[in-house]
């Protein structure tokens, strides 16, 4: 028989940190090394809070497996708090009522992903609708349009397998506080992804790395009786009394169904105006738009690190900054990118749109992160006609300020700060593809916004020295942090409210931000059509 026990909050300086973990747990708990049979991380972070007094300490929590019950001795520094139980469960899945017609899944990004999974695994063989390439061929278009300036309208960084998350930093954190979390991320290392997403404070994977997970994942789901078909947009939702019946794809095939989850991503323009259009409850919200700033990652490293940057335990160095502006607006950083690049992230022709992007080993010259302003409902008009309209024209105003041939709009900190048109770089070099134009970014933001920035940009370097830095980078425009609207539906069934069979799921929602919460918006659509047939759930993943 074997003990299960966790050990929190075990806090090892960086300059004692041991190189074998397992030959430095029977000291901490002042016990025999041949009563621990196993162990394994539950949870490591970087505690840099008191770097120039005390150091950094690398804070963890252990699960050991123990031989026997252990006793700790008084003298030791920790307790074991409390039992960890794990519960392996083989448990089989049989459908006791299965549909006339499968469920259908509109896109392929984290919501449509495991929403089709979990139905798969339910023995339901969903048919998936994704409007962009495989990702085999995706990478491809992607990477025509960074380097000729060539746009797929329907595979880029937003539309295609993956979603939208695939050509990111790859973050696996959340703010929901959601057991199905774990399960995501233990079915991203079942994939592929690396065992210590399961227990880093910040886990993230990387779009190198991202990329084989997704892949292994829709084969999964294929050998599970799902199919996935790519290049397939939907066009219509047929709608009869109220019900959804079944899609149109790409304005000719009609397939009929009565459990519809729409996970399209919050770039479908084209989508919600359908949704609209069909009389779907689509109300307006607030969301938040601004610029990408690019700094010198040894630059970032050394605020945060001090002189320990170096030390390959703990990375590339991430931050987060927020401010109050004078305005009544909030500014904060979004979607950091410790030794990342600026990409170009455009799904409508003529339109500029950028985000960040990073591999798994974050080693780039830059680190990069949006500063970004909050938007209010009452800024655009109040309608969700007007919040697509709003995002659209700021977009549509860069790609003119950058000169066209999707060259993004540029200007350095220094210039910015002080209202005048960039004329030249420093240290820091853009690192967005297909190219970059000396601009004023005041022509491509309305002012409610750029005012705001300037004062963060003033705030945030008291924070973080060198932050407004001179040759810093910003590179405009940020507009895709989340949706602008959000297709209202039932807090039970999770439907559409006013159209039942139609399950608006994931982040293009409005009901989640993120590769992971969109993931558990996903799972939890597909539990509530698992319900409905009655069917006794295998365990995921």
């Amino acid at each position: 028989m074997t003990y299960n026990y966790i050990v929190k909050n075990v806090k090892i300086n960086l300059e004692e940190h041991p190189k074998d973990l397992g030959d430095f747990l029977p000291s901490l708990l002042r016990i025999k090394p041949k009563q621990i049979k196993g162990w394994k991380i539950k949870s490591k972070s970087i505690d840099a809070r008191k770097k120039d007094k005390e150091g950094i300490y690398i804070v963890y929590s252990f699960i050991i497996e123990a031989t026997n019950r252990i006793e700790i001795d008084k003298r030791a520094k920790h307790t074991l708090e409390k039992w960890a139980v794990e519960i392996a469960n083989n448990g089989s899945c049989n459908t006791m009522k299965k549909p006339e017609n499968p469920p259908i899944v509109i896109g392929f990004g984290p919501a449509g992903i495991f929403a089709a999974l979990k139905l798969a695994q339910a023995g339901l063989e969903p048919r998936v609708f994704e409007r962009g390439e495989r990702l085999e061929d995706r990478v491809g278009d992607v990477k025509e349009f960074w380097e000729k300036g060539l746009l797929n309208g329907e595979s880029n960084v937003q539309f295609g397998e993956g979603g939208a998350g695939t050509f990111s930093d790859g973050k696996l954190t959340t703010r929901t506080n959601s057991p199905i979390n774990d399960e995501i991320l233990r079915c991203f290392v079942k994939f592929g992804a690396p065992e210590e997403i399961l227990y880093l404070n910040k886990p993230h994977i990387g779009t190198d790395k991202l990329r084989k997970v997704i892949v292994g994942i829709r084969k999964h789901i294929e050998s599970l009786g799902g199919k996935i078909m790519f290049n397939s947009k939907v066009t219509d939702i047929i709608v009869v009394d109220g019900k959804a019946i079944g899609v149109e794809v790409n304005e000719e095939e009609k397939y009929q169904s009565n459990d519809i989850i729409a996970a399209t991503g919050h770039s479908a323009g084209d989508i919600y105006k359908m949704f609209i259009d069909k009389g779907m409850f689509v109300e307006p919200k607030g969301f938040a738009i601004g610029l990408r700033i690019e700094h010198l990652r040894e630059m970032i490293d050394k605020t945060q690190y001090g002189k320990y940057r170096n030390n390959p335990i703990l990375g590339a160095a991430s931050y987060q900054l927020a401010y109050r502006d004078i305005s009544g607006r909030g500014v904060y950083s979004f979607c950091m990118c410790p030794g990342g690049e600026v990409v170009g992230a455009s799904s409508e022709v003529e339109s500029i749109v950028v985000n960040g992007m990073s591999y798994h080993e974050r080693k780039g010259k830059n680190s990069n992160s949006a500063i970004v302003v909050t938007i209010n409902p009452d800024d655009y008009g109040n309608t969700p006609e007007k919040a697509l309209e709003f995002a659209a024209h700021w977009e549509k105003r860069a790609y003119v300020v950058g000169g066209g041939c999707y060259k993004a709009p540029i200007q350095t900190v220094g210039d910015f700060l002080q209202r005048k048109k960039s004329v030249s770089l420093g240290e820091v070099e853009p690192t967005y593809r297909p190219g970059t134009t000396f601009s004023d970014l005041e022509e491509c933001l309305p002012g409610y916004v750029t005012d705001p920035i300037r004062n963060a940009l003033t705030d945030f370097n008291k924070k973080i020295e060198g932050f407004s830095r001179w040759d810093s980078v910003l590179t405009g425009v940020e507009t895709r942090t989340s949706a602008p609207v959000r297709v209202t539906r039932n807090n039970q069934s999770r439907e559409s409210i006013n159209i039942s069979n139609l399950y608006p799921t994931g982040e293009g929602a409005g009901y989640a931000g993120g590769i992971i919460s969109a993931a558990v918006d996903g799972i939890k659509t597909a539990d509530a059509i698992i319900e409905n047939y009655k069917i006794k759930q295998k365990i995921f993943p």
